[in-house]
């Protein structure tokens, strides 16, 4: 009796149940059966449907899988015999029977190594590919077999198989980059040479006998297993790169024995450009083709065409070497996926159900009382609802289940993904791949050794990240315009600041480019950083760098009994065995210049240029760096000191410094951050922070809190900050300024050491002061009085003070005043009369020329001060007040006479540059301090006034050259409220 009901009398029993199949199935079938073909839409997508999952069943089926869900693929891989290699289910014959694909070689008896499968658009051949992919998967562990995918058509066909272990890659959107076809001939290349180097270095003539050595115990070598390359739309890439048809040729030819397989997938056979791959292909599979010609050139007869017009999709012919044809319908794998129905008896043999437990012992036990009862209602309601479009497919839900089982299995990936699809590349992914551990497991010390970012090599197959060591070296890094120089620039600095102490690694900043050095502020490492436009700073930058190189090449060559080099520096310094040094509070310094170039072109910084060239010229030895960033090498004047380089994307590949320019027109413009390595291969640029802040707002607003989350973990160490930059203040007491050097007249704190400064009179005897009306000049003028009388008696000195502005009347002690004279007409008779009585300090004419030359009587120094010599000199005349001393002025040296005066820098060149009092002084000798003013002025020697606040100025002596100062405030100093300062 049939079951037809959930229920049945007592004592008897059901003798047969019967099958059970969704809806759309059941019509498919009573369709068939009876020969009706559908009439609507909606009966066609049924009996479609009902089509696909049936073609999917049959591929689980011929597979042995039950239930994908619970599949466990190891098992069939773990039953794969030798005549069972590389053979896999396909589709089924008209006769119902299983067709089956042989890729192993003839000598094997298999249908391989290589072959072709041609269908026009809509025949079912990609669907056919994944079929194939799916099954050598489901049957084969990864380590026998590893699979590329070819998507030349770049529609996605191969879309859900990249997570499959057997899968190495999926190629595609070729078209878009010729970079992208450069990397799969060379992945191509690459991968011959490597299966010939294994096979060389353990002595044996091809991957059979290799394998089958691995199989009877040799572990120390790894799987190699064959590769397929399943490749789609072939013709495409020839297209493409026609050359690339030379290329499969040879991957055909030398795979024999390499154990690598292609199946080339196309619309139509181009035998023209494919006759030497075609030569070598000994097996065909024909779909749908548009006419007879077509069909000839795929399978070798017209059949394709004329058998297969009116044919489902899928439909195929399969051709051997011999020429044999059989014709099949290929499995169906992206199909809805239909559990399968258990009734509960089914489940309980499969599963099993639970009994009480009982103790075990010599007694009879009785029976439980209760065994569940066997039903024949099904386990689950069935379900006729048609499949919705997010439904489970058979391959995905076999991905999953192969996914899963492969998850552990090593294996070695030919096609990395292209460097362009990857949208940023955070500084702790390179940190933690290159040193092997997490990124805040700071080091204090890692060598100056940097990673910086990922280069791609697909000859080896390989996407290593690449560093610079900085140990010995200035560091160059140029790009055109948007490359990404300011980021890769920070991400150095980063790097560097993540992998060595504040105590370690310090870094000053020029920053000419969009102001994003800044962003690393927060370092501990950073001592400061000028931006454009802030020239000051820029100058005091530069003066701190160039003040800890005099240092160390000072103190070091003093040091010890033979004096110290880097090398011993770094070792007593940071060194497991420490020693005493001369600490001028650093380590390993960077100045970081980002856009060289800007600064090249500043007029007003020429000398700041000059002097960053010397410091990359001659500061390493003292473990002092430079860094540069600028749009191209040529324009960098010092550029071949900066003997380690970053390349990013250069406005003309010509200009190239890695030693491949056809290398370098394919760095794509549209990514920044791309470039080359040495050798020409392409390169990705890490960005400055971390991957935990990469959904910031922007780049600068993540470098920001990543560079804060540095300083926070340093902290957390123990480490203090570094040094920062001092800068020069906006006032200063006199009484502040520490002691100056003997025969020093102070005047002010100067940004080269940020220590006192002053009038050395016996290398430069005068000085003169010029800026507008309140930049300070009275101010200097006071200050030198109140340092005449700090530094002398007044028996050793005598002050003449020459005063139209009615200015220093309370500047000086009377007992040093000899002289005081306000009107033109008594500065005139005083200084006739002053030229007399310095006529009298010349040696004695009856002395001879060595008594001469040794002569120096004890006798106070003369300090004329003048404010303001302008109005000395009548307008439109260079004869000025002091027309009578010039000649004292010019020989003051022996005269024991100094003149110190200010004057307006208007109109400098007609006032100034011709008065013959200043021309005198420059004869003699005389330091010059330049305040504000117009920059087009020129004082002396290339120096030029500045927009400066009130007592800034630039210091030019002949010995020392210029500095920025501040001169101080003098004592109980009221700026005049009508006259200038």
């Amino acid at each position: 009796m049939v079951q037809v009901s959930g229920t049945v009398r007592e004592g008897l029993r059901f003798a047969a149940t019967p099958d059970v199949m969704p809806l759309w199935e059941a019509e498919a079938l009573a369709r068939s059966l009876a020969r009706f073909t559908p009439t609507d839409d909606a009966e066609r997508l049924l009996a479609k449907r009902a089509d696909e999952v049936r073609a999917g069943n049959d591929f689980l089926e011929a597979h042995g899988i039950f239930d994908a869900r619970t599949w466990d693929p190891t098992i069939a891989w773990g039953q794969v015999t030798p005549a069972e290699r590389l053979k896999i289910p396909i589709g089924k014959t008209p006769s119902g029977q299983v067709m089956y694909l042989d890729i192993k070689e003839g000598a094997e008896n298999g249908d391989g190594p290589h072959g072709s499968m041609t269908g026009q658009t809509g025949s079912g051949k990609s669907e056919h590919l994944i079929t194939c992919v799916l099954g050598w998967a489901a049957k084969f562990p990864p380590e026998m077999v590893q699979i590329l995918l070819g998507d030349f058509k770049g529609e996605s066909a191969f879309a859900g198989l990249e997570d499959l272990p057997h899968v190495q890659g999926i190629v595609s959107n070729l078209e878009k980059s010729a970079h992208r076809l450069d990397r799969f001939e060379l992945m191509l290349r690459g991968e011959l040479a490597r299966r010939q180097e294994i096979l060389n270095k353990h002595g044996f003539k091809g991957v059979r006998e290799y394998e089958a050595a691995r199989a009877a115990g040799r572990d120390d070598l790894e799987p190699l297993g064959a590769l397929i390359l399943v490749l789609d739309e072939f013709s495409q890439l020839l297209q493409l790169r026609p050359d690339m048809a030379k290329v499969m040729d040879e991957t055909a030819r030398l795979g024999r024995s390499l154990w690598i397989h292609i199946l080339n997938a196309s619309q139509r056979q181009d035998v023209g450009k494919m006759s030497g791959m075609i030569a070598q292909q000994t097996y065909a599979i024909g779909l749908k083709v548009k006419n007879a010609g077509e069909s000839r050139a795929a399978i070798g007869s017209a059949r394709a065409w004329e058998d297969l017009k009116n044919a489902p999709q899928g439909s195929a012919f399969f051709v051997n070497g011999d020429g044999e044809h059989t014709r099949y319908r290929s499995f169906y794998v992206s199909g809805p996926f239909t559990p399968p129905k258990l009734n509960a008896s089914e489940r309980d043999r499969i599963e099993g159900h639970y009994l009480p437990a009982a103790r075990f012992g010599a007694e009879v036990a009785a029976m439980p009382d209760t065994v569940q009862e066997e039903t024949d209602d099904t386990a689950d309601d069935f379900d006729d609802a048609t499949p919705g479009a997010e439904a489970a497919t058979v391959m995905s839900v076999m991905v999953d289940r192969l996914r899963e089982a492969g998850a552990t299995r090593p294996r070695h990936r030919l096609w990395l993904p292209a460097l362009e699809e990857t949208t940023a590349l955070p500084i702790d992914e390179v940190i933690e791949e290159f040193w092997g551990r997490p990124w805040d497991q700071f080091t204090p010390d890692a060598g100056l050794v940097v990673p910086y970012g990922r280069e791609d090599d697909p000859y080896r197959h390989a996407q290593d990240v690449v560093s610079v060591g900085l140990a010995d070296t200035n560091l160059g890094l140029a790009g055109a315009p948007q490359s990404g120089k300011s980021t890769a620039l920070r991400t150095v600095m980063m790097a560097l600041a993540m992998t060595h102490s504040p105590e370690r690694v310090q870094f000053y900043g020029l920053d000419f480019g969009g102001g994003k050095l800044r962003s690393l502020s927060a370092l501990p490492h950073v001592c400061g950083i000028a931006a454009h436009g802030d020239d000051e700073k820029i100058r005091r930058v530069v003066s701190e760098v160039e003040r800890i190189v005099r240092f160390r090449n000072r103190t070091w060559a003093a040091w010890g009994d033979n004096g110290i080099d880097l090398s011993t520096f770094r070792a007593n310094k940071f060194g497991p065995k420490r020693a005493e040094v001369p600490d001028d509070g650093h380590g390993d310094v960077f100045l970081v210049v980002d856009n060289v170039q800007g600064l090249k072109i500043q007029q007003d910084l020429f000398d700041v240029h000059e002097r960053l060239n010397a410091l990359i010229e001659g500061a390493l030895n003292f473990g002092v760096h430079v860094i540069i960033a600028n749009d191209q090498w040529i324009t960098i004047k010092s550029e071949q000191k900066l003997t380690t380089k970053i390349e990013l994307r250069m406005a003309d590949s010509i200009d190239s410094k890695m030693g491949d320019r056809e290398a370098a027109k394919h760095v794509p413009e549209d990514q920044k951050g791309r470039g080359l390595v040495k050798g020409g291969k392409h390169m990705l640029c890490a960005v400055p922070y971390l991957t935990q802040f990469a959904e910031n707002s922007s780049e600068v607003a993540a470098t920001e809190a990543t560079a804060a989350l540095v300083a926070q973990r340093w902290a957390d160490l123990g480490y203090a900050s570094a040094p920062k930059l001092q800068q020069l203040p906006a006032e200063i007491a006199y009484t502040a300024l520490p002691p100056a050097e003997p025969g020093f007249l102070k005047f002010g704190i100067g940004e080269r050491d940020m220590t006192t400064v002053g009038l050395d009179l016996r290398q430069t005897p005068h000085a003169y002061c010029v800026g507008t009306t309140r930049s300070g000049r009275t101010m200097f003028l006071k200050t030198i009085c109140a340092a005449i009388m700090e530094t002398y008696t007044p028996e050793q000195a005598q002050v003449i003070q020459f005063d139209p502005d009615l200015s220093l009347a309370d500047s000086i002690d009377d007992r040093y005043r000899v002289v005081y004279q306000t009107t033109i007409s008594g500065i005139t008779a005083a200084a006739t009369e002053m030229a007399k009585k310095l006529g009298e300090r010349r040696p004695p004419a009856h002395l001879t020329p060595q008594e001469q030359a040794a002569w120096n009587p004890v006798r106070p120094k003369w300090f004329i001060i003048v404010d303001d010599l302008n109005l000395l000199t009548p307008s439109g005349s260079n004869q000025s007040a002091l027309q009578p001393l010039v000649s004292a002025i010019e020989t003051a040296r022996k005269l024991d006479l100094h003149l110190i005066v200010a004057s307006s820098s208007e109109n400098w060149f007609a006032r100034g540059r011709q008065n013959k009092v200043v021309q005198a002084m420059d004869t003699g000798g005389a330091s010059v301090v330049v305040l504000d003013g117009n920059k087009q002025e020129v004082i002396v020697d290339q120096v030029r006034p500045a927009a400066r606040i009130p007592g800034r100025a630039e210091f030019y002596s002949r010995k020392g050259g210029t500095q920025l100062v501040h001169v101080a405030l003098p004592p109980g100093w009221t700026p005049p409220r009508d006259q200038g300062i």
